[in-house]
């Protein structure tokens, strides 16, 4: 059995409140209450907090690698179908909830941004076609508006996963026993082209090519942990990202990189029995964190509708309202995470298996 990583699971945990409470600032209007009293608060949640998506793509890309060691060979659909089900649970109750939180809000959300002269920044009405396109994940593929937070996260991710099972089983493919060393450089490649070309086209950022880099280093990260050559091709990257950066500087490249050396870092760590056997809640915490990324938007446009309905103001009503439903976010993304999201991802992962293995044999 794998020995967790603490470090991963902090940082899992903090950056999703981090994006709860950006996006509380982003889009509700208890954000306007505190933007005199709070504004240095406000412009740090608002400007800064977002770049916290580098950790969950760094942290996705560790795993990622941690779920193929010693996988010498791959089979590329069932592993994608899987990840495809994985995302999927969370992300569908996001999805329905936000669509009916919005229908009931939009009457005073759109009626109170009208009057104050401002753009509703509630999602648009929902099609089959958006609907669709969402639930294969392809909606930014098809440039569909979104019909809630996050989903264009969840996207880049399978499309990401997607490239890396690929790019494994060419190595595989090709190299045979040394499948290692080929699918440790296509990686490294692959990301110093996100880093150096793809990364400064925002064109391109609904693409996986966009967020590779920041991907491939979490990867990178977890095999220089287990292979010496792996080491080495690490250090290069971490050497050329840096490089890349100081050519062109961006705050989410600094990110990703001091993320991944963390990451590396950690594994000389030696938690003590007792800081690993009083983790429990922090375990808790990262694995709930995808079902707290996805499900609060929903909460935040209910507060809003009731926030413009009786017309409160000041900073007491909004830092209440914001305590309200960060509370309200974090029982409800742990509820969906251990009662649907963990169930159904379990029984959906037996039933691919028990296929596969079907189809195998006949």
């Amino acid at each position: 059995m794998r020995t967790r990583s603490l470090t991963v699971d902090a940082f899992k945990a903090i950056a999703a409140q981090l994006i709860v409470l950006h996006h509380f600032i982003a889009y509700s209007p208890m954000a306007e209450a505190l933007s005199l009293t709070w504004s240095g608060l406000v412009s740090i949640l608002f400007e800064d907090a977002r770049m916290v998506v580098q950790v969950f793509l760094v942290t996705s890309g560790y795993l990622v690698a941690r779920s193929f060691a010693r996988q010498e060979k791959i089979s590329p659909l069932p592993l994608i179908v899987r990840r495809y089900f994985r995302l999927l649970p969370s992300y569908f109750i996001a999805l329905i909830i936000t669509v009916l939180a919005a229908a009931a809000m939009r009457n005073n959300i759109e009626g109170a941004t009208a009057a104050l002269g401002v753009d509703s920044w509630l999602p648009g009405e929902p099609t089959w076609i958006k609907f669709l396109g969402h639930l294969f994940m392809v909606q930014n593929v098809l440039q569909l508006d979104a019909l809630t937070v996050g989903v264009w996260y969840v996207s880049i991710d399978l499309q990401l996963f997607i490239a890396t099972v690929f790019l494994i089983w060419l190595a595989n493919f090709l190299r045979g026993k040394n499948y290692l060393k080929g699918h440790l450089i296509l990686i490294c490649c692959l990301s110093l082209m996100s880093l150096w070309f793809f990364n400064l086209n925002p064109d391109l950022d609904d693409y996986a090519v966009y967020f590779f880099g920041a991907y491939g280093l979490g990867m990178l990260a977890y095999w220089s942990t287990q292979n010496p050559r792996a080491l080495k091709i690490f250090a290069f990257t971490v050497f050329m990202a840096i490089g890349a950066f100081v050519y062109a500087p961006r705050a989410r490249i600094a990110i990703a990189i001091v993320t991944a050396l963390c990451l590396y870092l950690a594994t000389r760590l030696n938690p003590s029995d007792t800081l690993k056997a009083r983790a429990k809640y922090l375990h808790l915490l990262s694995d709930s964190s995808y079902a707290l990324f996805l499900n609060h938007f929903a909460i935040i446009i209910v507060l809003s509708g009731i926030w413009y309905r009786f017309q409160f103001q000041g900073d007491l009503s909004a830092w209440s309202f914001i305590t309200l439903g960060w509370l309200l976010s974090f029982i409800f993304s742990l509820f969906v995470y251990k009662y649907f999201e963990r169930p159904v991802v379990t029984w959906l992962a037996s039933r691919i298996d028990l296929l596969w293995i079907k189809g195998q044999a006949s």
